[in-house]
């Protein structure tokens, strides 16, 4: 069992931008991107956005996974 920080599970389910980022490891743009395909990841309080992080697990977990080819040694 892993005991690194897990923000779901610990009850956090809204962040800013910048926790977005940390949390995923995209970027601000690749955020912004995402938003169109998975309405009601991003809110708005005034002017902060605030990212539904429960979400953006459920997107992150859903991509394919990379197909790492291995690297002959000369």
């Amino acid at each position: 069992m892993s005991m690194e920080h897990n923000p779901a599970r610990s009850g956090v389910r809204f962040g800013r931008i910048p926790d977005a980022q940390r949390r995923s490891g995209l970027g601000r743009s690749s955020l912004y991107k995402l938003a169109p395909a998975h309405p009601g990841l991003f809110r708005k309080h005034g002017k902060a956005t605030i990212v539904d992080l429960c979400m953006l697990d459920e997107i992150m977990a859903a991509l394919p996974l990379a197909e790492i080819k291995a690297v002959e040694e000369a």
